[in-house]
């Protein structure tokens, strides 16, 4: 490895030394100023259209639902939703409870395995991040940050639970997947036979971002046991890693911005099982694209193709999440081989170029295509401010409603948690041209004193109960659960799950 390491150093020297410069050195960077007219404050006024809260839990601040694709737990008419911190129980909608467990992750998955009847869940462990602060504008790129991070990090990879008494969880497997890399940000796992990790195994796969020392790639892990996780196979883009520093430079004109997001952040969502006859997943990594990865032969992923905007700029996260459209050929003909694409802000107030979600056709995976655009979300009219970029905090995108929910899934209904302009709900009946039909911001946390207090925004992620019309949205100030007339009229008594939304997975989960 240190053979490598001297010849990527001497091979990146003699390119420095050939380059000329022109106008200046460096530049180009986030974060950029702050607009002009940013507020001094921080709004705590509440805005809402075409939505009614059915109830509000200000002490339930969990921020995140889990996994974004699988994260509740079900039994008779009993619900869970997985969360950073332990349980939440929705099975009365105006009565939600916290089961608190301590010691996990973030990032969770939950899902239930038909071979072995049992709900198991699954806990990423990553690297601290390193987002900027006033302290660390540039985040990793302030060594003694990036020092701290690397010294804080503890295990890194993923862990099995059998959750299937959700009081009483049984740890089966702590699985490493390296040392010396970023470990696991997000698992993809719906009870089959794999799970798909955004995982960094070692320090050589290449960040130029600021808000983590090392980089992500795609591992493939055997969960036929879940008690004994194997790994399977990894996949990188070419130029990722340290080694491949001429083919890098060559190749993403992005290429030494050190502010570009060159890493997986979706893992890779198999709408099929490979064991079933799946070959096909779709992964986000960010400034890289969104592929399709071809997975034909598990041990050995290829690419089938990618999409990038071609305005696409430097900043954020273009492809943080995405989530394949499951939508009927009958009712909906419009809306087969479709993915959302779904980036995601790092700055706050702005300071990088803003980027919206798509709208991608995948028919001809060799050839994936984006075909519309998401509206960018504007304030209501009673906002002290006519645009979110002065609302303070993140402006952007982050996840979508959950790909495996309870009931039929809308496939018409885009719902996405925007930082700091709420929930937003969009209609994708015409995908060449979505419509916001809804929204709700909620009042703003946090002292404007104290910058990581509000830095994020205040909502985090979306998750819907098809079967009731309840939106579950989390928020640094609480948790809320939304209707809309969109969905059709809330169901709020306690209700068995019949079907799911994606109607192979959690098969058998109530006996």
């Amino acid at each position: 490895m240190a053979q490598n390491d001297d010849r990527t150093t001497a091979s990146k020297s003699a390119a420095d030394a050939e380059r000329v410069v022109g106008v200046m050195e460096g530049g180009g960077t986030v974060p950029f100023r702050l607009p002009a007219g940013a507020l001094n404050y921080l709004d705590r006024n509440q805005y809402i259209s075409n939505m009614e809260i059915i109830s509000y839990f200000p002490s339930i601040k969990f921020s995140i639902f889990g996994d974004e694709h699988s994260c509740m737990w079900a039994k008779g008419a009993r619900r869970l939703i997985a969360m950073q911190g332990g349980w939440v129980d929705i099975t009365e909608p105006k009565n939600a409870t916290v089961i608190s467990e301590s010691g996990l992750a973030t990032f969770q998955s939950c899902v239930y395995n038909n071979k072995l009847k049992k709900w198991i869940r699954v806990v990423s462990h990553q690297m601290p991040l390193t987002p900027g602060t006033q302290e660390y504008p540039r985040g990793k790129y302030h060594a003694d940050y990036a020092k701290k991070s690397i010294e804080d990090s503890g295990f890194r990879g993923i862990k099995t639970y059998d959750v299937t008494n959700p009081e009483k969880p049984e740890l089966l497997n702590e699985f490493e997947t390296g040392r010396t890399g970023h470990g696991v940000h997000l698992p993809f796992y719906d009870g089959g036979q794999y799970a798909y990790l955004a995982c960094g195994w070692d320090d050589q796969l290449r960040m130029e971002s600021t808000e983590r020392v090392y980089s992500n790639a795609l591992m493939i892990v055997d969960m036929s046991d879940p008690a004994k996780v194997k790994e399977v196979s990894r996949w990188w883009v070419p130029g990722q890693r340290l080694d491949e520093e001429d083919l890098y430079r060559t190749t993403y004109p992005f290429a030494g911005d050190q502010s570009s997001w060159t890493c997986n952040r979706t893992p890779c969502i198999v709408p099929v099982r490979v064991e079933d006859g799946g070959t096909v997943g779709y992964g986000g990594w960010g400034h890289f694209g969104m592929y399709v990865h071809d997975l034909s032969d598990i041990r050995n992923p290829k690419i089938y193709g990618k999409v990038t905007h071609p305005l696409e700029a430097i900043g954020g996260i273009p492809y943080h999440h995405v989530v394949p459209v499951n939508a009927d050929p009958v009712r909906y003909p419009q809306l087969q081989n479709l993915v959302i694409g779904i980036p995601e802000s790092l700055e706050a107030d702005c300071r990088e170029p803003f980027h919206t979600s798509y709208v991608i056709d995948v028919k001809d995976p060799a050839k994936p295509r984006i075909i519309g655009l998401f509206p960018r979300p504007m304030p209501h009219p009673d906002a002290p401010y006519k645009d979110f970029a002065m609302a303070r905090g993140r402006f952007s995108s982050r996840v979508m409603q959950h790909w495996i929910a309870p009931g039929k899934a809308r496939p018409d209904v885009v719902a996405l948690s925007y930082l700091n302009a709420g929930l937003r709900l969009f209609d994708i009946s015409d995908p060449t041209e979505p419509k916001e039909v809804a929204y709700f911001v909620p009042p703003r946390d946090g002292d404007i004193g104290d910058y990581m207090s509000w830095r994020r925004g205040t909502t985090e992620a979306v998750f819907i109960e098809w079967d009731r019309n309840l939106i579950w949205v989390s928020t640094h100030a609480g948790l809320y659960c939304l209707s809309a007339p969109f969905l059709g009229p809330p169901v709020l008594e306690p209700m068995a799950v019949v079907q799911w939304s994606v109607p192979h997975v959690n098969v058998g989960w109530d006996g």
